[in-house]
């Protein structure tokens, strides 16, 4: 057991001696966005990177407001992940799709729920999603679309909006010049490393998620 100065105690599971071994830290299952803001590094490749999206429906949709009253009533609690991040009302968090034949997990069923709601054009379909929230679980959309039209509009909307992300990723990572390119002082050269290792990460996230959406639009098509 040593006790650190800065208030800190360290427990060891076994006897160390001075240049015996390493001794490592383990920080968890963060990622990229989260080991920088809180300890200043970053991964080449970070199993664990996540992108937060937001939502939401235009002030000119006629049923924005039935809409809005269908997901407050059938209101997800707020859900906060290892990394800190919510995921609730119109803020959702995209995990890596490992496949783009399977079963889309990586992608909320929150969100392809509220993407169902936003992409709605009658008052009839909000109703029928209503009642059958109320026969289930409670949840909206947990299984998909009976119109197979609505349905595929529903994630092609999703689709699209990925697809924006990831130009503007790609923008991102255009901006910051070749990953050799020379630079005069190291600690620029070290930030300018550490961002593109963030956006790479959440650009290979908004990546997989698009090609799961695309599968899935084609094969419904």
């Amino acid at each position: 057991m040593v006790s650190l100065h800065v208030g800190l105690l360290v427990i060891a599971d076994c006897n160390y001696a001075p240049g015996d071994q390493q001794v490592f830290i383990r920080y968890g299952k963060f990622s990229n966005a989260t080991l920088l803001l809180d300890f200043g590094f970053t991964l080449p490749y970070n199993n664990y990177d996540q992108v937060q999206v937001e939502f939401s429906i235009p002030h000119h949709d006629c049923l924005r407001a039935l809409k809005l009253e269908l997901l407050n009533s059938h209101f997800v609690p707020t859900v906060k992940d290892v990394n800190g991040f919510n995921s609730s009302g119109s803020s959702f968090i995209i995990k890596e799709v490992m496949s783009a034949s399977g079963k889309g997990r990586g992608i909320p069923q929150s969100l392809r729920a509220y993407a169902h709601v936003l992409c709605s054009s009658s008052h009839q379909e909000l109703s029928d999603m209503a009642m059958e929230a109320a026969q289930s679980d409670g949840r909206l959309a947990r299984v998909p679309l009976k119109n197979r039209t609505r349905e595929i509009q529903a994630h092609q909307f999703l689709l699209s909006k990925f697809s924006h992300l990831v130009e503007e990723y790609n923008a991102c990572l255009k901006s910051l010049g070749p990953p050799t390119a020379p630079c005069m002082f190291e600690n620029v050269s070290l930030r300018r490393q550490q961002t593109r290792d963030l956006l790479t990460g959440e650009l290979r996230v908004l990546k997989s998620a698009s090609a799961w959406l695309k599968y899935y639009c084609e094969r419904l098509t």
